[in-house]
């Protein structure tokens, strides 16, 4: 699949917005496209600002374009109602809901925007979202000194580590793949609890620096994943740092990680800055102990 991201049309960068909420709707639109088009296609996602002062609030559209089997036009027409789903898409095997867009919708109407959906059968599916965002102000903005990526000031060289990637959705899989990949770390993956077991009790000690687990799976979960790695026989198998990664950011999920024996937790949606920021202090404890 190729992926593409486009952000070069924005001039104000930072905007006040419900970011968790804007982070689900571009999430399920995203979810949607690779759900809906085949092997080796292609999906872009891109951003842009079309006007800004007004008041201090910048207007933006984000559009997410993808080369998949397309809707027809009656159905384009009811893909916000809830349980709406086409019957093309049964017939091809996937499966869904169709609460999804309902959803997306809502959230979008919540925040005075609009979405529209712009498709044909066999010809894709472009989304297209369109939102008034209040402008942050100078004093809003992060100082450049908090701005910098941890790599610069952790001083740790990406490129020497190797992390493990345990991820079953896709869209999700492909977001963290870019983003820790651009960083430079060398990666690998596996779609579940098993297979990450499986490739752990089978490398070499010192082969993997830390791994990233998704926490709800199929086969095995993260938690029982996490269990098996730590009573692996070889001790230096069973002490590579975990980092939980899961939806549910409550206090307890958080304890409920660490008590099947992960160092860290990251909430989904990724915040990039933050699993940047736990992957380093996790990498640098894990330097500064003694075999």
């Amino acid at each position: 699949m190729n992926f593409q991201v486009h952000t070069g049309q924005v001039r104000h960068r930072y905007v006040w917005c419900d970011q968790k909420n804007l982070n689900r709707v571009l999430l399920n639109i995203l979810s949607n496209a690779y759900k809906f088009t085949p092997e080796g296609g292609d999906v872009s996602a891109s951003i842009w600002e079309v006007g800004s002062g007004e008041n201090g609030y910048g207007a933006y559209e984000l559009r997410v374009r993808d080369s998949g089997i397309g809707m027809s036009r009656e159905f384009a027409e009811r893909i916000f109602n809830a349980f709406e789903r086409e019957r093309t898409s049964t017939v091809s095997g996937i499966e869904g809901t169709g609460l999804g867009m309902s959803i997306t919708k809502g959230i979008v109407d919540l925040m005075g925007g609009t979405i529209e959906v712009l498709t044909a059968p066999g010809s894709g599916t472009e989304f297209v979202i369109r939102l008034k965002l209040r402008l942050a102000e100078a004093r809003d903005i992060p100082a450049p000194q908090d701005d910098v990526k941890p790599n610069e000031t952790a001083k740790i060289d990406y490129s020497s580590k190797r992390l493990l990637l345990v991820e079953d959705n896709a869209i999700n899989l492909e977001i963290a793949q870019m983003i820790l990949t651009q960083a430079g770390f060398q990666l690998e993956t596996a779609e579940n609890g098993k297979a990450a077991l499986d490739a752990v009790a089978a490398s070499q000690p010192g082969h993997y620096d830390a791994i990233l687990m998704d926490i709800q799976m199929p086969v095995m979960d993260g938690y029982a994943a996490t269990r098996a790695i730590r009573g692996l026989a070889d001790p230096r198998l069973a002490r590579i740092p975990i980092i939980a990664m899961t939806a549910n950011a409550f206090k307890e999920d958080e304890q409920a990680a660490r008590e099947a024996g992960m160092q860290a937790h990251i909430a989904k949606p990724i915040d990039v800055a933050t699993m940047m920021k736990t992957l380093d202090e996790v990498l640098i404890a894990e330097s500064g102990r003694e075999d």
